[in-house]
């Protein structure tokens, strides 16, 4: 009985499925369609596809995301992005995930067929390595014709040498000489050779399947010249060649991609320098006009000729309201450096839960006072962790005080729930309330310097929060609760990490 493939087109434009199901439809394929993310996820649970064609723009989610549960669901599933608006990012991001390949909009027609033709093939190949490595000998020629295009440099290496490369392998490196041995990591930046090695040695000995690094190379084997250095993103799988252990390396040349991401984030840098002149500048004017509006009626008292009691009152008044806003500037000047130039923390063998339990009842008083229930729900047995008591009591205290000061301009039900477990061999805590939250579009800048949504708020604590979380070796980050509010998680590692500035 004849192959038929099982295609799915997911697209919320009609005219696309309409040309994809026709072109298809010709070639005695059999072909669904989806125009959103959620029916797309409804057809792959009940129907097992060959091939995906996916747009990363869908009504209700993003491709991404479907993308995803393709993966966990169904990972034989090959997939195929379509998009109106690729870039050397958007590729990167969709192969790293696990797509198989991307096609931009309008489509070519001999493009669309090719890449259909060849991820059917691989499609099979993969099918037939499964079954036995007879099949895997018998489909290596068709094998060397689906990756001898592909824009992906793929190779074969055994016995630490490289017994096959495709022609984009072959351009990043040159025409290697025979004698040439992986081992020797000769192109390899001397900067990454040790985590290249370490990886390497990973995939033979067995101890993992697959690994993926970023790592520099240079064609000619000398880093002097900037220029000369690429950027490339690999992934190594272990697998059997002709009956033997080989292993599979896919790499792509993601130098410009480095380039535009380091841009990025000197523009990001710079935007948060702005941000932070200007909320420095914001918290210092107020108290400094105050002070110049003080001094301005202090001169007028002076320009008598003689004090009267009530000028003398008034003189000793101004002292003090000056007094009162210039600490203001110099508490805000102690912040500023407090954050520029934090302790560095004193790290010791702790117990998590002893330090939550310790921010919970110094925050107690007034979570009562402002009418606030809190609920924990702490992990027994939880393993110690290296980490400052102190600094890390801080940022609980800090994130239960933001929650307290948000709740108190809502009537209804009032909690805060901190939770604590281990999972993934790292430890985790959970700050939920059920405020107003924090809107999708602000949640990448709340960590931000003076960066503050409650007219109240100096917008660094958060800050120096994901600082010290950060200088723990951790991560801190935001979502929705199921409290309604906002939902604070902290990662921290077991073991003794320490992020270095």
């Amino acid at each position: 009985m004849p192959y038929i493939p099982n295609v799915l087109i997911v697209d919320d434009e009609p005219g696309i499925c309409k040309y994809l199901k026709q072109l298809l439809s010709r070639k005695h394929y059999k072909v669904s369609t989806a125009v959103s993310g959620r029916e797309a996820i409804k057809n792959i649970d009940q129907t097992d596809f060959d091939l995906v064609f996916l747009d990363l723009s869908l009504p209700d989610m993003e491709g991404y995301q479907v993308l995803d549960h393709i993966n966990e669901q169904s990972p034989e599933t090959l997939v195929i992005i379509i998009t109106g608006y690729a870039s050397v990012e958007s590729a990167i991001k969709v192969l790293r995930k696990g797509a198989y390949d991307y096609i931009e909009k309008p489509f070519k027609h001999e493009e669309l067929l090719k890449t259909i033709e060849n991820a059917l093939n691989f499609k099979r190949l993969k099918d037939h390595h499964t079954e036995s490595e007879i099949a895997l000998k018998e489909s290596e020629e068709r094998f060397r014709n689906l990756v001898e295009n592909s824009l992906i440099g793929i190779c074969i290496i055994q016995n630490n040498k490289i017994v096959y490369q495709n022609t984009e392998q072959n351009s990043l490196l040159g025409n290697l000489p025979d004698s040439f041995k992986i081992i020797d990591f000769k192109y390899v930046h001397p900067d990454d050779i040790d985590k290249v090695k370490r990886s390497y040695e990973s995939i033979l000995s067995g101890k993992v399947q697959t690994v993926q690094l970023d790592f520099r190379v240079s064609p000619t084997g000398k880093f002097g010249n900037r220029t000369d250095i690429r950027w490339l993103q690999c992934r190594a799988s272990a697998f059997n060649y002709l009956g033997e252990k080989a292993v599979l390396l896919n790499t792509m040349d993601i130098t410009r991609a480095k380039e535009l991401e380091r841009l990025v984030i000197i523009k990001h840098k710079m935007s948060s320098l702005g941000r932070v002149a200007a909320g420095i500048a914001h918290e210092i004017r107020n108290p400094l006009t105050g002070i110049n509006t003080y001094l301005y009626t202090l001169e007028e008292i002076c320009r008598t000729d003689k004090f009267e009691p009530d000028n003398i009152q008034m003189i000793k008044k101004i002292a003090g309201q000056i007094q009162i806003a210039s600490n203001k500037i110099e508490s805000v000047i102690k912040r500023v450096l407090d954050f520029s130039k934090p302790s560095t923390p004193e790290m010791v063998k702790m117990n998590l839960n002893q330090s939550i339990s310790e921010a919970i009842n110094l925050s107690a008083a007034t979570l009562r006072k402002k009418g606030i229930k809190t609920e924990t729900s702490l992990s027994e047995n939880l393993p110690d962790c290296y980490g400052d008591t102190h600094l890390i009591e801080q940022v609980i205290l800090n994130l239960i005080n933001n929650a307290t000061k948000i709740m108190n301009e809502k009537n209804d039900k009032k909690m805060i729930k901190v939770t604590s477990f281990f999972e993934n061999q790292s430890l985790f805590i959970r700050v939920d309330d059920s405020g107003p939250g924090v809107p999708l579009k602000l949640r990448e800048r709340i960590f931000d310097p003076f960066f503050t949504t409650h007219p109240d708020g100096s917008g660094i604590g958060l800050s120096l929060a994901q600082r010290i979380i950060a200088d723990h070796g951790g991560t801190i980050s935001v979502g929705a609760s199921e409290l309604s509010g906002a939902e604070f998680t902290i990662e921290l590692p077991v073991e003794k990490r320490i992020t270095l500035r």
